[in-house]
Formats: structure tokens, C-alpha cells, sequence
């Protein structure tokens, strides 16, 4: 389903509606650009927190203009079919673009472009056009009180007389003549005060906001103003706050798809995810932390449940042996080839509603996201070295050594464990002998000294966490609802 400001209310109904019932969601994004200059790329060399703040650099300098989301869902077979089942997938590719206006006020800010990026999504066919005029406004919660509180306080409160320039002491003069004849006449309830520009409107506004009993509305080319008693300028702008708050919740606009996301705490499923799940927290949730311990506290209050097919493909010898790569556009058609050709298990099929539009081009976020969510479903029931079968108590166990466990490619480490910076994992133990077997796999997470036992609730004795929270913090994943049975 493509999502542009004109069907986001119909798409945010469905959205809410399926999230509720899926298994998981994978996502995908594309921006304005990656990094700014080599020195500010990756590299193996560098420790966690350069990483993290080269990141961080690069999620402050460009914007998100794509994201997608894909729910899937697990659908049991009808008794007179065949098949065990299938995953029923709804993809959704959302346009954004940054909120510009709220209640009549200009909203504005700044982002980098690259040029080559922008030549890539020009020959991926990403329309421009429909991103500036058709994105969906977006505002995070941070943005949004600061809004509140800013406008609120112009309403509320008593502000500092504005400046005057030379020019328009003349203007002030005679807006305040205008106001001394209009409050002594009776017969009068409204004056319309003709203005040239927004210093002019300004003005007036600072102006009339010295009297308690007079109000203003907004029209074109001019400033209604009019009498009231204290009581019903009160009311006056108790209305005013109602409708800014009606604004705002309506500039959050893909923000809230973002809060049904955080709120459905489902597992979600990215490839080489870091970076997207920075931009998700910077630009729909909150500023990102200024450290990487901070960021990796806050997180599982966020999205609690990440697991990266970048780190499932090279953190396993067997599956990197028989596909040589780990890149997401080649090795997604290879795992659909042996999907279609009968050599793996891990059926999908698109939900009714979301065939019309599927355009099954590589770059766009929701067919990305579709195909990050397929492969995932696809690793995890190759016919290789671990065995994985769907419904396997083993395959539970094993899955479980993926979680929050996200690839950077450190020096020897794979990853970054947000469970806790114990625990490590080198090139080279992977690279051993380039055979995991279930059993090994079930030895080697168990034995993890930071990874809880499923037999124990995730929790020691010693956990001061409530029941239902492990002790890293991440909810205990139901695998059962994830893998089906």
C-alpha cells in the first residue's frame, strides 16, 4: 500500500487494525543521504563509540523521505489444503516529509542532501514530487510540546512589549487611536484592521494583547478584533488552545504510526538495521542520546524486540557458505528462487488488499521491507546446517541468540549486543571449522553468560525487575506467536 498525506487516515485505520494480529514487522527506509565525507564513514577500525557517534552525525545531517513497514502474519492452512500454513504479508511504503506548518504557524527546518544519493533514488524511480506536495507531515513528541508549550505561553501569558521600528511607530500610533475609539463605542463589536505584512500583524497582536477584554481572529489581509467580557476571553482562549492542540495531534502524522509500532512491543525485523532504527528514534521518537550507553538504555522503551538478517547471515558459516553474500538484494531473489522452485519452506503470500500497488522494485522502502521480512522468514527455515524448522523447539532457542543483537562489523566483533557489552563474538569463532549444529548453537547461547535462560523467565533471583521483564530490560519474546506451532 503506498501512503501519501491523502490516504494516511485510511492506512493509519489499517495499520492499527493489523498490527494488533501480526506476528512481526519489518522495516526499511530511505534518505537524503549516508555520510558527508569519508572520514565520516565506517570503519572496521572503529570502536563502538565512534561508530555510534558517526551514526549519530549522520542521522542529525540527513532526512527520511521513505519508510516502509511490513506486518506479517502467520495463517493456519484450511483442513482440505496441503500446505502447513503461510505468512500473510501487508506492506506498507509511507512518503514523509517534515511537517511545515502548525495552526497557521511556519514550522521550518533544514536537512542535508547528497547528490548521489538523490541520482540513485532518481534511477530507483523515486518520485519527488509526490515526497514535497503528497509526504505525510511528521512532528515527534519532543517537537510537538515544545509547539505546545511555546504557543500556549503567547496565549496565556503576558508578553514583552515588541520593539518598534521608526518606520511603524506611526502604525502603532494609530492602531492604538483606532482601539480607544472602538472600546468607547457601543455599537460596534468588531474592527477589522487592515495590515500589510507579518510585522504589521505582529503588532497589532502584541498590541491588542495589553487589553484583557478585546480578542483576535485571523483573516485574510486583515485582523478582526473584538469585545468580550474577561470571563469570555477566557473561553476565547480555551478554544484557541483546543484547536492548537487538534493542530498539533494532526502535524504528528506518521508519528503515530511509529507509536502503534513502539506501543505493539512486536518483534521488528530490519537488515542492517542500525542506522534505521537511529533515524526512527531521532525523527518519529525523540533526540537520539548524546552517548551510545544512554541510547542503548532508552531503547527498549522504543522498539524492545530488534533482530537483523545482516547478523543472522554472517553470524552463521552454513548460510554464508551457500550464499557468498549477505547483501539484502542479492541474497533476497536467491531465497525466493528456492521458495519458488519447492527447496525451502516459508510460504508468503500478500494480503488481498495490498497486491493493487506492489511495485516489486528494489529501493523502495516497502517492497525492502517486504523482502527484509520474507528473507528472515526464509533464513529461518533453510534446509542447512542448523536445521531450522518452523515450530522446532530448537529453532525458538536458536532464534533467541539473534535478538538485539545488531550488526556493525567492529574489528573482530560482529555486532552490538544491546542486551550488554559482555558479551562478544569474533570472526574467527564463526569462521571455526564453518559448521554450527542445533546442539552447539543451543551450548553456545545458553552457556552466554549475559543471555538469560527461557527456563527461568529471563530473570535471576537476585532481579529486582518485575516477572514479566528479563533482566537487560527486553520483554520476554513469546516465540510460539513469532514461530508458528
Amino acid at each position: 500500500m503506498d501512503v501519501t498525506r491523502d490516504n494516511f487516515d485510511h492506512a493509519l485505520a489499517e495499520f492499527r487494525l493489523a498490527i494488533s494480529s501480526c506476528d512481526f514487522a519489518a522495516i526499511d527506509m530511505e534518505m537524503t543521504g549516508l555520510y558527508a565525507d569519508r572520514a565520516r564513514q565506517p570503519s572496521h577500525l572503529d570502536t563502538k563509540n565512534e561508530r555510534y557517534h558517526k551514526l549519530l552525525q549522520s542521522v542529525e545531517s540527513y532526512a527520511v523521505i521513505q519508510v516502509g513497514i511490513c506486518l506479517f502474519s502467520w495463517v493456519d492452512s484450511k483442513p482440505d489444503e496441503p500446505k502447513d500454513g503461510y505468512y500473510e504479508a501487508r506492506p506498507f511504503n509511507f512518503n514523509v516529509f517534515p511537517c511545515t506548518s502548525v495552526g497557521g504557524f511556519p514550522i521550518e527546518s533544514h536537512f542535508g542532501c547528497k547528490n548521489t544519493a538523490f541520482e540513485f533514488l532518481a534511477r530507483n524511480s523515486f518520485d519527488f514530487n509526490k515526497w514535497v506536495y503528497q509526504g505525510i507531515p511528521f512532528l515527534n513528541a519532543d517537537q510537538a510540546e515544545r509547539i505546545r508549550s511555546d504557543r500556549v505561553s503567547l496565549l496565556t501569558k503576558r508578553q514583552p512589549r515588541m520593539e518598534v521600528d521608526d518606520q511603524h511607530k506611526a502604525f502603532v500610533r494609530d492602531l492604538e487611536a483606532a482601539l480607544r475609539k472602538f472600546m468607547k463605542s457601543k455599537a460596534d463589536k468588531i474592527l477589522r484592521y487592515q495590515t500589510a505584512n507579518s510585522y504589521e500583524r505582529k503588532l497589532v497582536y502584541d498590541v491588542v494583547a495589553r487589553h484583557n477584554t478585546l480578542g483576535t481572529r485571523s483573516r485574510h489581509g486583515c485582523i478582526e478584533i473584538f469585545k468580550g467580557t474577561r470571563k469570555g476571553m477566557a473561553k476565547h482562549v480555551a478554544q484557541k488552545i483546543h484547536a492548537l492542540n487538534t493542530s498539533i495531534d494532526e502535524a504528528r502524522g506518521f508519528c503515530q504510526i511509529i507509536d502503534i509500532l513502539s506501543a505493539a512491543r512486536k518483534p521488528v525485523i530490519g537488515h542492517n538495521m542500525l542506522l534505521d532504527v537511529m533515524h526512527a528514534y531521532s525523527k518519529f521518537y525523540k533526540p537520539l542520546p548524546a552517548t551510545r550507553s544512554a541510547f542503548g538504555k532508552s531503547l527498549p522503551q522504543f522498539l524492545p524486540i530488534l533482530i537483523d538478517t545482516k547478523y543472522i547471515i554472517e553470524s552463521t558459516p552454513a548460510i554464508k557458505a551457500r550464499y557468498r553474500t549477505s547483501n539484502l538484494d542479492e541474497i533476497a531473489p536467491m531465497l525466493e528462487r528456492e521458495t519458488q522452485r519447492g527447496q525451502t519452506h516459508g510460504m508468503i503470500r500478500n494480503h488481498p488488499q495490498f497486491t493493487r500497488d506492489v511495485t516489486h522494485t528494489m529501493h523502495e522502502a516497502g517492497f525492502d521491507a517486504y523482502m527484509t521480512g520474507a528473507t528472515f522468514i526464509r533464513l529461518l527455515n533453510l534446509e542447512g546446517e542448523l536445521h531450522l524448522t518452523a515450530g522446532s523447539v530448537s529453532s525458538e532457542l536458536v532464534l533467541y541468540r539473534y535478538i538485539n543483537r545488531l550488526y556493525v562489523a567492529l574489528g573482530d566483533e560482529l555486532y552490538w549486543n544491546l542486551s550488554g557489552d559482555s558479551a562478544k563474538e569474533s570472526r574467527a569463532m564463526h569462521a571455526a571449522n564453518g559448521h554450527v549444529t542445533v546442539a552447539e548453537a543451543l551450548d553456545d547461547t545458553l552457556a552466554n553468560s549475559d543471555t538469560p535462560s527461557l527456563s527461568d523467565g529471563c530473570c535471576s533471583a537476585d532481579d529486582d525487575d518485575d516477572d514479566d521483564q528479563c533482566s537487560t530490560g527486553f520483554e520476554v519474546v513469546a516465540f510460539d506467536d513469532l514461530v508458528p506451532v
